[in-house]
């Protein structure tokens, strides 16, 4: 080897050490400036942010074996419309050309597998079930159009289009074509017949014709045959209200009917104005300026933060000072963990997803690898108005005509959830979107401290050994937030650590306001000068198929009767009787006898149990259904579209379950009183054995609402949640959360000799935090992301409510 080989590989060698030797002290200096840093914050008394746990993951990229529960991805859903697109028979047009008049694609989402088949695959490795969607198409290119549905897999190359469903064309929900085209025709025809009447009631004029004082028209109530008496139709009243923050809270005695039957020819079937009726605007025209009645006078608002339908903050402000108000966080990081959309916590597991027709689904939930139900989903949400106009009087709202799943949009750190949580996004099909819609914070997860003991106890004298136990119950929470038009529904479940369910569901937003025409005060409070608060009825329905021990289960009610004992042997009056309550177990054996209707003069427990599964004393280890949430349908059944809604006739139904009765509603619910594509009562009606058969309950909870002064500018959520548990009943042999580490024990280290001290088991937690909250800046990232949480108005694309 050459002198001057040796010299350079030398060089080469001594730039080596000293690189290292340079890392090195650079590494030295960043420790240091570390344990600077950590011990200024000791003696300032504030420690450092907190890190991510090691022990539990967040991966929210889907897998690469998809579940059977995971909603269609992006790709599945432009594979899908791809194949569709292929097939000659369908003659679908792309979102682009859509119209009333054509055949194109509405929607489409994962069509579950079969229980069986994917119980097996989950349970005992059995071949996975394909993934397929279902897919909703509209037919309005036919001499006879209609909605058809389809199954299409397998996925993600799909092969076969099956199961081929028709319903009328007149039954669909809502869409961009047809309200678009309806309005249109409204504001260009009132506008050339009626500008006058307008800018004279209401000082302003209508969309695309006014500048500053803007008034619209918006689609306020569906009108079905059944309502209309008018078969085979489909009508749809538009209210008059002026375009600002929000216009529900300012409604305008100017009301239209639009027959939207025909949909080469959108009419206007009748006008209600200054409480009368009108066939159609030139009658309205001729009566008005022949004074026949009384004329509206009613200033446009002034646009300003006082306004009373605004959210700006105004009144009394508190507190005083600037304050922040009380956060939670997670010292040691999170404690749980997701893969995809599988959840896991302290013992707990389960499979989120979010139907674009009917919202929020949890599935295969276990408790310790133990399945507690198979599927728990969000079914169905109506509203029933009541009032003298005909706005809100045939305003029954299904609220399934909007596709719940899409009206979840990306929820707000800090408001909608704590800021520790972790999102989960959705990805969905819409009508006039080329492109899959994606929201990016569609389900928020949480884990909170609720404030208050999951249990507790103190023996602190007599002769019992003196201790305390207690633990806070800390819960993990999945939630979403359903915007459906005026109305925001907040839905919630809440995993409690001794094996508990909570199923929540609250309202806030908007109230819908009417116009205080003669003989609304039957129907609400007055609120404004001209507007009524109108009464209400608020109905949620949710599906749960329990299996408690595996799928063959018993319905059984635990009623509480009175009975008057025998109490000669403990009393010297003559024939003494002792009153009490005894326990009386009926077994549900019937589906028509499980239909629940609460009554208060007879108490119950609700019990689901495998009966080859039972304690040592053979006491069945059931899960019992616990409503708080009750509430009683008053509208009379069989009228108007009380049919569409049958599933609110009982608080609780059990039916045994069918493959073919996945759901106890449907988007076609708004218009199909007459006669209903999914009809809830059949599900009773064959009356089929429950006994030892795989069953379903079918939960109904509502509140009326009669809406008052503080509901203005919108509903508060407090004591408006309504909510259903899942219990464990002698499922345990204890409490399960006897295993939780967030416990805490004290006991005198001497019983005779408290001054000797106390033995305090935390489980290894510290009273005092370790960490500090991490900084967040979700507003700031906000910012770059606008439409993450809005649509666009100017964006052709963005889907219409």
């Amino acid at each position: 080897m050459s002198e001057v080989t040796k010299q350079r590989r030398q060089i080469g060698l001594c730039r080596i050490i000293v690189g290292v030797l340079v890392l090195i002290l650079i590494a030295v200096i960043i420790a240091f400036a570390i344990v600077v840093s950590r011990l200024k914050s000791q003696i300032n008394g504030v420690p450092d942010s907190c890190s991510d746990s090691l022990a539990f993951t967040i991966n929210l990229d889907p897998p690469a074996t998809l579940p059977p529960f995971h909603d269609l991805t992006a790709d599945e859903i432009i594979q899908v419309k791809e194949f569709l697109y292929r097939q000659e028979d369908l003659y679908l047009v792309r979102p682009s050309s859509i119209a009333l008049n054509t055949s194109y694609i509405y929607s489409m989402e994962l069509h579950p597998p079969n229980k069986k088949i994917t119980i097996d695959y989950l349970d005992i490795k059995k071949a996975q079930p394909q993934r397929e969607a279902k897919v909703f198409i509209f037919r309005g290119d036919t001499s006879d159009p209609s909605c058809e549905e389809y199954t299409v897999g397998p996925l993600p190359n799909p092969l076969y289009k099956k199961d081929a469903k028709k319903h009328p064309f007149r039954f669909r929900p809502l869409t961009a074509p047809e309200l678009v085209t309806a309005i249109t025709m409204l504001e260009q025809t009132v506008n050339m017949k009626a500008s006058r009447i307008l800018s004279e009631s209401y000082g302003g004029q209508i969309g695309g014709y006014c500048k500053d004082n803007c008034l619209s028209f918006a689609m306020i109530t569906p009108m079905s045959s059944a309502v209309s008496g008018q078969p085979r139709t489909r009508k749809m009243w538009f209210w008059l209200t002026p375009v600002l923050e929000y216009f529900p809270s300012h409604p305008r005695d100017f009301i239209i009917r639009v027959d939207v039957t025909d949909i080469n020819n959108y009419f206007i079937d009748r006008i209600f104005h200054a409480g009368k009726m009108f066939r159609d605007l030139d009658e309205l025209v001729r009566m008005y300026d022949s004074g026949s009645f009384n004329k509206t006078r009613i200033e446009f608002p002034k646009l300003d933060r006082n306004l009373y339908s605004s959210m700006n903050r105004r009144g009394k402000f508190f507190p005083s000072t600037t304050l922040s108000p009380p956060l939670q966080y997670e010292p040691d990081g999170k404690r749980y963990s997701i893969e995809g959309r599988h959840v896991e916590y302290m013992g707990w597991s389960f499979d989120v997803r979010m139907s674009s027709t009917s919202g929020p689904q949890v599935w295969d939930i276990r408790y310790n690898n133990k399945r507690i139900v198979y599927e728990l989903s969000l079914q169905e949400i109506s509203v029933f108005y009541s009032a003298n106009n005909p706005a809100l009087r045939f305003a029954d709202f299904i609220d399934s005509i909007a596709l719940f799943g899409t009206r979840a949009r990306s929820l707000i750190s800090g408001t909608d959830c704590p800021h520790h949580s972790t999102y989960l996004s959705a990805t969905h099909s819409i009508e006039n979107m080329g492109e899959p819609y994606y929201v990016d914070r569609a389900f928020c997860v949480f884990e909170q401290n609720t404030g208050i003991p999951l249990r507790r106890h103190l023996t602190s004298s007599g002769t019992s050994k003196k201790v305390y136990e207690g633990m806070m119950d800390i819960v993990l929470t999945l939630r979403t937030i359903l915007t459906v038009a005026n109305y925001d529904y907040i839905f919630d479940f809440i995993f409690h650590q001794n094996g508990a369910l909570e199923v929540k569901a609250s309202s806030t937003g908007y109230i819908l306001t009417t116009f205080a025409f003669d003989g609304e005060d039957d129907y609400g409070f007055r609120l404004k000068d001209h507007i009524t608060g109108n009464i209400h009825h608020h109905m949620f329905h949710f599906k749960v198929d329990m299996d408690i021990n595996g799928a063959e289960n018993r319905f059984e009610t635990l009623e509480i009767t009175p009975v008057d004992v025998d109490n000669t042997q403990w009393s010297n009056a003559a024939n003494a009787k002792y009153s009490q309550t005894k326990l009386v177990k009926k077994l549900i054996r019937y589906e028509l006898e499980a239909a629940v209707d609460y009554d208060f003069s007879t108490p119950k427990y609700l019990t689901f149990y495998n009966k080859d599964v039972t304690t040592a004393t053979r006491v069945p280890r059931a899960y019992r259904l616990y409503i708080e949430g009750m509430s009683k349908q008053k509208v009379k059944l069989g009228s108007g579209n009380e049919p569409s809604i049958s599933w609110a006739r009982h608080q609780l139904a059990v039916t045994k379950r069918k493959e073919d009765e996945p759901r106890s509603s449907s988007i076609y619910a708004s218009w199909d009183a007459e006669m209903p594509v999914v009809n809830f009562q059949s599900f009773l009606d064959d009356n089929e054995a429950l006994t030892d058969q795989d069953q379903v309950a079918w939960v109904t909870m509502g509140m009326h609402h009669i809406p008052h002064m503080e509901d203005l500018p919108v509903t508060s959520t407090v004591g408006l949640d309504l909510r259903f548990f899942l219990l464990p009943y002698n499922y345990f042999d204890e409490d399960p959360a006897m295993g939780s580490g967030d416990a805490v024990r004290i006991e005198p280290k001497n019983q005779m000799a408290l001054n000797e001290g106390l033995n305090i088991l935390q489980y290894g937690k510290s009273e005092n935090p370790v960490c500090m909250p991490r900084k967040f800046s979700f507003m700031d990232d906000l910012q770059t992301s606008p439409r993450s949480i809005f649509d666009d108005p100017n964006d052709a694309s963005s889907p219409i409510v």
